[in-house]
């Protein structure tokens, strides 16, 4: 602002003072708004709290970032851990499984072969015990294979007398059945004269309270 002295005298004294014109400047910025001085220290202070907050914002979102990702970084490897683990138990309880199917094959087999390990020796055997005094045998071989075992029996006997008890014997055994005569006629051994026959017998599975059987190995 130029101020411009009216007064002659005043101003030659002002001049004496000093050089040049006066320039006064202002005690105050101008208004902005129709503010004064406190509009200037509220801008002032807006202008300091604003890029604060903004920070302290700033820095809340990276912490509260940081903080969620190292939560779930701990989650990722938690989940992974649990991950392996149940890949692994998986793969040995894939091992147990396949381990038991074998062993059930192998018992199943075992099984088998422990349900006709039996077979012949209780044929023989009852065949022997339902043989009569002066009969012999000659010949036992099978005729058809198992499950229907058909075996042929042929001998000698001293009469068609002996034969008869011999097949009654036979049909008292419970684990022969269908006995059946296929022929009968007399020879000539070492000069004596003999009943040979041809007999035929079924083996049966004898009832559960004939015959206790006991397992190879305990069932899994």
């Amino acid at each position: 602002m130029i101020e411009v002295n009216l007064h002659p005298d005043r101003g030659r004294a002002r001049r004496a003072a000093g050089r040049g014109f006066p320039i006064s400047l202002p005690r105050s910025f101008p208004k902005l708004g129709g503010g004064g001085s406190g509009d200037r220290d509220t801008w002032t202070t807006v202008a300091i709290v604003v890029p604060v907050l903004a920070l302290l914002v700033v820095g809340w979102l990276w912490f509260s970032q940081r903080s969620q990702g190292s939560e779930l970084e701990t989650r990722l490897e938690l989940a992974v851990e649990d991950s392996t683990r149940l890949a692994d138990l998986r793969a040995l309880s894939d091992s147990l499984l396949a381990r038991r199917a074998r062993i059930g094959e192998r018992l199943e087999l075992v099984s088998g072969l422990d349900q006709g390990r039996f077979v012949w020796p209780h044929l023989l055997d009852e065949i022997s015990r339902a043989l009569p005094a002066y009969t012999w045998l000659t010949s036992v071989r099978q005729s058809t294979p198992e499950p229907n075992l058909d075996v042929q029996v042929d001998g000698l006997a001293a009469n068609p007398l002996a034969i008869t008890r011999f097949v009654r014997g036979l049909q008292e055994s419970p684990f022969i059945g269908n006995v059946r005569i296929l022929g009968s006629q007399q020879e000539l051994v070492d000069n004596v004269a003999a009943q040979a026959f041809k007999l035929m017998v079924s083996y049966e599975e004898p009832p559960p309270e004939v015959v206790r059987t006991e397992p190879v190995v305990e069932n899994l």
